[in-house]
């Protein structure tokens, strides 16, 4: 079957966060409130995984998200964070930080794949995020840079003028731009605002802390500002098979275990320059084991793909 791709450049834009998120968001337990990230109550916690990957197919289409995580030395990474020309940069409260690498792939029959790739460094303390690099080829290619600061977030892309272009280095491509996006005003109580794939982290670790779902959080997208929700729903079988790596060891772990499942929704706060982006429209819905450590499953919408259900494949634990 051959994919049409007419009109899918708007979709891709708009949803390849679903992916993203979904992959990651596989990896969360019970889950915070605003004012548990804000006090730092997370900063005790850390992740039992370092690597994770997930997969999905449908109809001759193969999605495939890697996610890795992790702690290094603040004073060598921050060396190569971009500078912002507004705002005060902000700044890790200790000597580390960390970095989520997410790496999306989308194989579709009769077109060369699609790829996105995250890398975000952010404060293991309380999810501040500070510096972030998100990378598109295989349509509409871009690179982007953003610098998160305690005023907003400045962002700088570059882009290819033309398929000449597109084939080089994006260090060489002349199609650039610029923008400053200002947190919404205080009385929106969108504070402290995390960057999607953060929530990653921040969700993960609350497994140990055995908390439940509580208020909303602030999250920058791209360039715009939602609120986004965790509502759970009912028990109900999942079925798992997947490697799971720790040390030199491996198991093979397959079958079926009651699982919690929850749906992710979320909603835009103001607007850019009068429009609203789809964040998660449709909502996503997202499996845990019944404890919360244990990723099983996300339904989501994938561009050019449609709804797939994303799938725990491997994990390596600490």
């Amino acid at each position: 079957m051959r994919w049409a791709i007419s009109g899918c450049r708007n979709a891709l834009r708009k949803r390849h966060v679903w992916l993203g998120i979904a992959a990651a968001a596989l990896s969360m337990g019970a889950l915070p409130g605003a004012a548990d990230i804000a006090s730092g109550g997370l900063a005790a916690q850390t992740l039992s995984w370092s690597y994770a990957s997930f997969q999905a197919e449908r109809l001759g289409g193969n999605v495939t998200a890697d996610v890795r995580i992790a702690t290094l030395p603040v004073a060598a990474e921050q060396a190569a964070f971009m500078p912002s020309p507004k705002g005060e940069p902000s700044r890790v409260s200790g000597p580390d930080v960390v970095k989520l690498s997410i790496h999306i792939r989308i194989d579709i029959i009769g077109r060369g794949p699609l790829e996105v790739e995250n890398h975000i460094w952010f404060d293991p303390g309380d999810g501040t995020p500070l510096f972030l690099v998100r990378t598109r080829s295989g349509l509409d290619d871009y690179y982007q840079q953003f610098r998160f600061t305690r005023e907003g977030v400045f962002r700088r892309q570059r882009e290819p003028a033309s398929a000449a272009e597109a084939a080089r280095p994006p260090e060489s491509w002349t199609k650039r731009g610029e923008n400053f996006y200002a947190f919404p005003p205080a009385e929106t109580n969108c504070r402290p605002v995390l960057e999607t794939s953060t929530m990653i982290y921040l969700l993960s670790a609350c497994a140990a802390m055995e908390t439940h779902v509580t208020g909303p959080l602030c999250v920058f997208h791209k360039r715009q500002f939602h609120r986004v929700s965790f509502q759970a729903a009912l028990e109900e079988p999942v079925g798992f098979d997947y490697l799971e790596k720790k040390g030199r060891g491996e198991t093979r772990r397959a079958g079926t275990a009651p699982a919690r499942v929850l749906r992710i929704e979320s909603r835009p706060i103001g607007s850019y320059r009068g429009q609203v982006e789809d964040f998660f429209k449709d909502g996503t819905l997202l499996a845990l084991s019944l404890d919360g450590s244990l990723p099983l499953m996300a339904s989501c919408e994938i561009p050019l793909i449609g709804r797939v259900e994303m799938k725990l494949k491997e994990i390596h634990l600490k």
